[in-house]
């Protein structure tokens, strides 16, 4: 497997547990309510969806579940399941809230927390409904079918009964998205200034839409904009796709666009710091890469663990000691780490898998691994795909593969999601649930009945959960209750707690950080026997255990700290007279006591 597939796989589930988190955010962030029983939710969401889209039940067979509405044209589809399955979780998080909305922070935490057991243990116990302890399966996400893309095959479009060209129109909706995003991303760093061209690669990126951005207008912002970018894109793929066949060259050109916007984010993140602020981070991340070390390349179990743990220990305290010694890299503590990660990231991504090419004298190889990581779009291998022939590389199979597909399709959820909680963070019903959180004796001072928002709250966060159920039914095939155990819940809690909890960006760096340490522990628990790995995979949930609470006494704001979400009274008013000191008046739920 490529290291791109692994890339896919990860962003997927930052996707899923990013939406998932999103419900604790509202909850707890910006409300103050402290749900143990999030995951309970998580679990109405999955079954749910999928008993909208399973068959009817056969007796003869050895899955036993209550109903199937697969059968049933246009019910029985993932688009309604998922909307049920979001709607149902808000109402079942509302009626679960009425009764104990009322009890004191732990209080509610415990009880809720009892709720969500409830829910996994009849779906363990009561076989009739959803397979009992065995795994419910049977079904397949949406589209699955055309998958691989091979420049032949036809897809169907729901509810029209028409049929269209599969390559050209499912790329299309690929580029869509990952141009369109790439765009929003491009348009956030124009305001900065950069050594590199920005500005001359969002008006070519845009197509030059971004002339056309009027506030009067259908471009009135940069997500519009980059919207607009990415049809535009996304069509003219699909049309080089329909006549040329080049589906080698389109993800080149849409692979090339993102890592171009890739760089611009990242020299404007790093590219103010100093020499030895650089050099301390390639330092530190290299490391970290050769405390790992003894973990392949060791024979004796003993001398990967102790191996390992003393190299990482050296790394760890020669960071601290610098820290505690030298006053410029306490400073810039942060962005040192930062640039450790990176380059540990750009070593295991680009460096690692041309080692074992190279190290044997296979030029060809090398290039075809460095050319499936640079064209990440793409999948490369397989039996069935497009051959190409390429000098010094060789014979290259390429094929779009069903998790791009997913991947696209799970971002966009996410942005919806991100977007949707933003707004109501932003709006009078946010900040009067801040502050809900704050103090409610001043909420129901101004008229206000805190009850009611923290039901409101409840609803949905509770739906977030469901929504991001249905996203996990879809992409795991089959669902067991063991998914559904009280850690899911704190595991969102910590992901909450490591970006910001009341930062909506931070949720998403949150699932990043935790994806990223589940996807680095399983590939280093593969280096150990069998009969160890399990220990292994175990043991993280220690470590997790251990970052909650460094995260808790250390970063108690996460590592985005806390989002101003306020707005100045009257912004629309631009002539209103100021206050004296030009200090406006603001409107922010008590974000500062």
């Amino acid at each position: 497997m490529a290291v791109s597939d692994v890339v896919i796989s990860f962003m997927v589930l930052v996707a899923i547990y990013g939406i998932l988190s999103y419900g604790l955010t509202l909850k707890y962030g910006h409300t103050g309510l402290l749900d143990f029983g999030h995951v309970g939710f998580f679990l109405v969401g999955a079954y749910t969806s999928v008993l909208f889209v399973l068959p009817p039940d056969d007796p003869g067979d050895f899955t036993a579940y209550v109903v199937g509405l697969g059968d049933i044209p246009i019910v029985g589809t993932w688009i309604v399941g998922i909307a049920v399955a979001t709607l149902l979780s808000g109402i079942i998080g509302g009626l679960v809230a009425l009764p104990t909305i009322r009890l004191r922070e732990d209080y509610l935490a415990i009880t809720v927390l009892g709720v969500s057991v409830i829910f996994q243990r009849f779906i363990q116990a009561e076989t009739w409904f959803a397979n009992g302890p065995d795994a419910l399966r049977g079904y397949s996400p949406p589209l699955q079918s055309s998958f691989p893309l091979l420049l032949e095959g036809q897809v169907s479009v729901p509810f029209l009964g028409v049929s269209l060209p599969a390559t050209p129109v499912l790329f299309g909706v690929i580029t869509a998205v990952v141009w369109g995003v790439a765009l929003a991303v491009l348009a956030g760093e124009c305001d900065y200034s950069s050594p590199l061209p920005v500005s001359t690669l969002y008006l070519a990126g845009s197509f030059g839409l971004s002339t056309l951005s009027r506030s009067d207008g259908p471009l009135a912002t940069p997500i519009q904009v980059a919207a607009g970018g990415g049809v535009i894109a996304a069509v003219l793929m699909a049309v080089l796709l329909a006549v040329a066949d080049r589906i080698l060259l389109v993800g080149v050109f849409v692979s090339a666009f993102t890592w171009l916007v890739l760089t611009v984010v990242l020299v404007r993140q790093f590219g103010r710091l100093t020499r030895r602020e650089w050099l301390s981070g390639i330092a530190l991340g290299t490391g970290f890469l050769v405390a790992l070390l003894p973990v392949p390349y060791a024979d004796a179990v003993a001398v990967k663990i102790a191996g390992g743990l003393l190299l990482l220990g050296l790394v760890v305290g020669g960071f601290y000691r610098a820290v505690q010694s030298r006053d410029w890299f306490a400073a810039a503590k942060v962005q040192i780490v930062g640039v450790a990660a990176l380059w540990f990231v750009a070593l295991w991504y680009f460096v690692i898998p041309l080692v074992g090419p190279l190290s044997s004298g296979q030029l060809g190889p090398a290039l075809k691994a460095l050319l499936q990581n640079l064209v990440w779009i793409l999948a490369f291998g397989g039996d069935v795909g497009v051959d190409y022939i390429a000098a010094v590389v060789g014979n290259l199979t390429v094929q779009v593969d069903y998790q791009r597909f997913l991947l696209a399709g799970f971002v966009l959820f996410l942005i919806g999601a991100y977007y949707v909680l933003e707004l109501t963070a932003r709006s009078p019903f946010g900040r009067v649930l801040r502050a809900v959180r704050n103090d409610e004796d001043v909420v129901r001072s101004l008229g206000k009945d805190p009850f009611v928002y923290k039901i409101q709250s409840m609803v949905i966060g509770s739906a977030l959960a469901g929504f991001a159920g249905a996203l996990w039914a879809m992409y795991t095939q089959g669902l067991t209750f063991v998914t559904f155990a009280p850690r899911v819940t704190f595991i969102a809690l910590l992901i909450v707690f490591i970006g910001g909890p009341s930062n909506n960006k931070g949720t998403v760096l949150g699932a990043a950080v935790f994806w990223a340490f589940q996807q680095a522990t399983t590939q280093i628990a593969s280096f150990f026997p069998p009969a160890l790995r399990v220990n292994v995979v175990a043991f993280r949930l220690v470590v997790m255990g251990i970052l909650f609470l460094i995260v808790l006494y250390y970063l108690p704001d996460g590592l985005l700290g806390k989002a101003n979400y306020s707005t100045p009274v009257g912004a629309n008013e631009s002539q209103a007279p100021q206050r004296e000191g030009d200090v406006a008046a603001r409107a922010d739920g008590g974000d500062d006591e």
